[in-house]
């Protein structure tokens, strides 16, 4: 829903202008400095993410009510549209556009939302701007490899001084800063945010990246002669994407599942997995695959051959036929009998994202950031052919039951329909401009799930393009999903760290299961539909058993 579009024009005129009790500013010789790990625990208890049209990172900065105050750069914001502030305990709260504030003559905005939440604040300080002293940046930047998904990041560096004011920019230091940093807060050694920071840039007749931040007392300046609007409450304000406002009420028919084994995948991510009768496998960051015994989770091997992430991974319906996709740009096919890499598929230009196997294990398909997918005969590693059309990456692929359809779903917003035998595409579903990471048929391969960035599934028929209905609950990224073999049940995986299972024919909710720490990137059911398998961020691995 468009929440910038639903507040009538003359809102901004109507709504009641409220001064704010400042935060007072802090002399930067009266606080004892903070270990390096303490400054970055206060970083992220005040620095929240912001995704929308553009996006980046931003701090809690003030409070009135129950109105919070965000402090970013104008850039972060500067293209109308739906907004979300991503607070630190993960939940994603609704920007009206018309009530954000540009700081004129700097790049700087202010961004309200509303929350019954208690969220801590940020302590300002003026900055002395001594070259050497200490500085520490922190934003939410996007994870390397093909995950892609946002990180909370707090580097340390040394202040180098100041530059004459460009945009507003005065604050000079040397601390690593990555893309989606931008409007994240910059910290002294007491844990104060001294400026905002905003841009890497060169410095002058040099190749040395420099970051730059805008001073708070810039900032305060401003302040101390403005008033902010308080977002209106109303029946559609607040908090529409809280679980507790608008995600669906779990009914009395809810399925029961408790997680009966927790196991440590060997790297930080596992962002894939694919299960079978007597085994699943699990895809990692790397660059390995873990075979693991099903359902006791005990590890049985590990297969080794990707140089990189490992990023998706698929098997033929009788397990025989598994294939994984990877950042090195290639597909691997595995004998999981012995452990070895059958074959190298190896074609694309750029990391590959998504990988399916046809049910009888006739076909490989391979999705990549190159925006093509390629079909290949798993059994001679022959390329067949090469499917173009997408204008972005592909995310994900999937093959219907009879082994006829391949869908592929893109970061372009679409998904598409080809024939899998032809390569001739069948049809194209827009799905909004909203990026497609996942996509599943259901068993009689007459409907198609796909999991989408902004927390929605969107359940379409395949037959001829139209929308059945479109699940609302998870609040980010939905990653995964997968149907139970009946064809009643639907799981999915997403980035709130949540899985969720759906009542397929009704839409209901069925059942919430939560206690993964890290994002969830990854499930499965299953035949029987008395067990699913979850993994995601952290290296967890959980194992759900139906109670």
């Amino acid at each position: 829903m468009n929440y910038s579009r639903t507040i009538p024009a003359i809102l901004s005129a109507t709504i009641a202008l409220s001064s704010i009790a400042l935060i007072p500013l802090t002399s930067p010789q009266i606080a004892l400095a903070l270990t390096a790990d303490k400054v970055k625990t206060v970083a992220q208890q005040i620095t929240v993410r912001i995704q929308g049209p553009k996006g980046g990172s931003g701090v809690i900065l003030e409070k009135k009510g129950s109105t919070y105050y965000i402090l970013t750069n104008w850039h972060v914001v500067d293209k109308a549209g739906d907004y979300e502030v991503v607070t630190p305990d993960g939940k994603a709260h609704s920007v009206y556009y018309s009530l954000v504030r540009r700081v004129p003559g700097m790049d700087l905005a202010v961004v309200p939302f509303s929350s019954a939440q208690s969220y801590p604040l940020a302590q300002l300080a003026n900055s002395a701007a001594t070259k050497g002293n200490k500085a520490y940046v922190a934003g939410w930047p996007i994870s390397g490899g093909s995950l892609r998904q946002p990180i909370f990041l707090a580097t340390e560096g040394q202040l180098t001084g100041r530059q004459t004011p460009w945009n507003g920019y005065t604050l000079v230091y040397n601390n690593l800063v990555r893309a989606g940093m931008s409007g994240g807060p910059v910290l002294d050694d007491a844990g104060r945010v001294v400026a905002i920071n905003g841009i890497v840039r060169l410095e002058d007749n040099s190749d040395k990246i420099v970051a730059a931040g805008i001073e708070i007392n810039t900032f305060r300046k401003w302040r101390s002669s403005v008033s902010l609007p308080v977002v209106p409450q109303s029946p559609t304000a607040g908090n529409p994407k809280t679980p507790a406002n608008n995600a669906p009420r779990t009914p009395a028919s809810a399925i029961a599942f408790a997680a009966t084994n927790t196991l440590k995948g060997p790297s930080e991510v596992v962002s894939s997995l694919a299960l079978a009768s007597a085994y699943f496998t699990t895809g990692n960051s790397n660059g390995t695959i873990s075979v693991w015994n099903f359902p006791s989770g005990q590890l049985k091997t590990t297969l080794q051959g990707h140089t990189e992430a490992v990023n998706a991974l698929a098997a033929s319906a009788d397990g025989k036929v598994l294939a994984s996709a990877s950042d090195d740009k290639t597909v691997k096919i595995w004998n999981l009998e012995t452990g070895a890499a059958v074959r190298t598929l190896s074609g694309h230009s750029n990391a590959v994202s998504s990988v399916a196997v046809s049910p009888d294990g006739q076909f490989v398909a391979s999705g990549s950031w190159d925006k093509t997918i390629k079909i290949w005969n798993p059994k001679t590693g022959q390329l067949l052919r090469t499917l173009t059309g997408h204008s972005g990456l592909v995310n994900a692929v999937a093959i219907s039951p009879d082994n006829k359809t391949l869908a592929s779903g893109s970061k372009d917003g679409s998904i598409k329909l080809w024939n899998l035998a032809t390569g001739q595409a069948i049809r194209t579903i827009s799905g909004k401009n909203l990026s497609v990471l996942s996509l599943a048929f259901t068993p009689d391969g007459k409907s198609l799930a796909a999991g989408n960035s902004n927390g929605t599934i969107g359940l379409w028929n395949a037959g001829n393009g139209q929308l059945i209905r479109r699940l609302s609950g998870h609040t980010d990224g939905v990653w995964s999903v997968a149907f139970s073999r009946d064809g009643t049940t639907l799981v999915t995986g997403s980035w709130d760290k949540s899985v969720r299972l759906w009542d397929v024919r009704s839409g209901e909710l069925r059942g919430n299961l939560s206690g993964h720490a890290g994002y969830v990137s990854a499930v499965a059911i299953s035949s029987d539909g008395k067990t699913i398998v979850s993994a995601g961020w952290l290296g967890e691995i959980k194992i759900w058993k139906r109670s």
